[in-house]
């Protein structure tokens, strides 16, 4: 094996974690954006919370776009699917 693949492989792991970890952090953030519904009542609340969790989704669809690119492949968490 060259020392250029042996790069291109360590290269690769840290951008499938960096995607990972992104990933994880993006639908942690949707999951609590969906959870706060069931506790606000006032208006202008559930239209900030919509506006975030539609922001989110904006967040996540772009990171699913920029794995595509790389070839990493991410699970697309859809809403009331449970995720393992």
């Amino acid at each position: 094996m060259k020392l250029s693949e042996i790069f291109t492989k360590k290269q690769t792991n840290a951008e499938n974690a960096e995607f990972e970890r992104r990933y994880s952090e993006l639908l942690e953030r949707l999951d609590n954006v969906r959870s706060t519904f069931d506790f606000v009542s006032d208006e202008q609340a559930i239209e900030a919370a919509i506006y975030e969790e539609n922001a989110v989704i904006r967040l996540l669809e772009q990171l699913y776009r920029d794995a595509r690119e790389k070839g990493i492949s991410l699970e697309i968490h859809e809403r009331g699917k449970n995720r393992p």
